[in-house]
């Protein structure tokens, strides 16, 4: 009786523990990237002291600063020796300790969004290195106003493969980007030559542009809900859009829409 005693409470340990590593396997819980909002990285679950990685995180902001409503790709670059599996989890936030901006998923197959849309982890099938290294890249939403220095944090796991929590290094790295206001006669006339209405919609949007533009409609995971080359007036049925956050993108014009 004692030994079956004795299994029936090691079992819901042992399944604890399992389903503790699958789902981290398939991204990070949330909230874990170091940053000061989260304040737990990945080493309150893997055991060890993070190790500052520089020059990790690289966006295509210019080197004058993000604007407003404009949209960038993010990506994060891991490199450790012998790695098994990588994993991670990054995040935007201001001086302030706020997360600010919308990050975008581009590549669904390996990322996912985590932490109520406010950062974004691996996938499964998003974990395997290219020798000892792992990319990944997304977008990211400037705030719609000026929010100051942005500061994306990232927290990183080389995973050595052993189905359990210890022997794995975690780094953390980040990037800090400044706003810049849009001042010059080019830019003002681009945001002039696009514009939409309503904001917020239920069914239609009327987008008139100057010259032929191709327009792409993204939701908020990235995934391309409409896409046509326009000019002149164009009114798009979203009347089959579920309620939530949209992005209108052209090659040169980024905002966002919401379908109620």
């Amino acid at each position: 009786m004692k030994r079956t005693h004795f299994i029936l409470v090691l079992l819901p340990i042992l399944a604890f523990g399992l389903i503790t590593f699958v789902s981290h396997t398939n991204g990070s819980p949330g909230g874990k990237t170091g940053s000061p909002a989260d304040g737990n990285s990945c080493t309150q679950c893997h055991s060890g002291t993070a190790i500052t990685a520089e020059a990790w995180i690289s966006t295509s902001i210019p080197a004058d600063g993000y604007k407003s409503d404009s949209t960038y790709t993010i990506t994060l670059t891991a490199n450790h020796s012998g790695v098994a599996k990588f994993g991670f989890e990054i995040t935007a936030e201001d001086m302030s300790s706020n997360k600010v901006g919308q990050f975008i998923i581009t590549d669904a197959a390996q990322t996912k969004l985590a932490n109520n849309n406010n950062a974004v982890t691996h996938k499964s099938s998003g974990t395997s290195p290219s020798g000892d290294s792992k990319t990944w890249s997304f977008d990211w939403t400037a705030p719609s106003s000026d929010s100051g220095d942005i500061v994306f944090y990232a927290a990183i796991n080389a995973a050595n493969g052993n189905s359990g929590t210890s022997g794995d290094i975690i780094y953390l790295s980040s990037e800090t980007t400044s706003f810049n206001q849009p001042t010059s006669i080019s830019e003002n006339n681009t945001k002039q030559n696009i514009r939409f209405y309503p904001n917020p919609a239920t069914s239609i949007i009327t987008i008139e542009t100057i010259n032929k533009e191709y327009i792409k409609i993204f939701d908020f995971a990235g995934k391309i809900v409409f896409s046509k080359q326009i000019s002149d007036k164009t009114d798009i049925d979203i009347s089959n859009l579920k309620p939530g956050i949209y992005f209108i993108r052209t090659e040169n014009y980024s905002s966002k829409f919401i379908k109620e």
